[in-house]
């Protein structure tokens, strides 16, 4: 398994969107002076989405150092599709992308970043898929 790159869920309700986001911001800013999370609404960027339609997700990238991406979008889409269908209870995903987490001085910094990430958002989260070496993203 490749601790690289997962899936999390946030166990809310899908109302919840505003207060995960102004709750991560805070999180990013306070904590590391980081920027939010840009809002993501590029036809293109959804398109890549497909087969869930999405009005909109978030994400965040760092190209530098420790280097890592990750996104928030809903689990269920427009249409009513579930991603996770096993896990309802989750009304946001979190995907996790530790790109320089090969890199032996990175490892511990990007683990710290992402739990305490997971924690900032104020709800419980659950670990929903862990991607293995070479697998496609769901």
């Amino acid at each position: 398994m490749s601790k690289n790159h997962s899936e999390y869920g946030i166990i809310c309700d899908r109302g919840n969107e505003k207060k995960i986001v102004k709750n991560i911001n805070a999180f990013m800013a306070d904590k590391y002076g980081y920027r939010k999370m840009y809002k993501s609404t590029n036809a293109s960027f959804l398109e890549a989405r497909k087969p869930y339609v999405y009005t909109h997700f978030y994400n965040q990238f760092l190209k530098q150092g420790p280097r890592w991406y990750f996104e928030l979008y809903p689990n269920t889409d427009e249409e009513s599709k579930t991603k996770f269908k096993d896990h309802t209870e989750a009304g946001w995903i979190i995907f996790i992308n530790k790109m320089a987490y090969d890199i032996p001085e990175h490892r511990e910094h990007l683990d710290i970043f992402f739990e305490e990430l997971l924690n900032a958002t104020g709800v419980e989260t659950k670990l929903l898929h862990q991607y293995s070496d070479g697998e496609e993203r769901l």
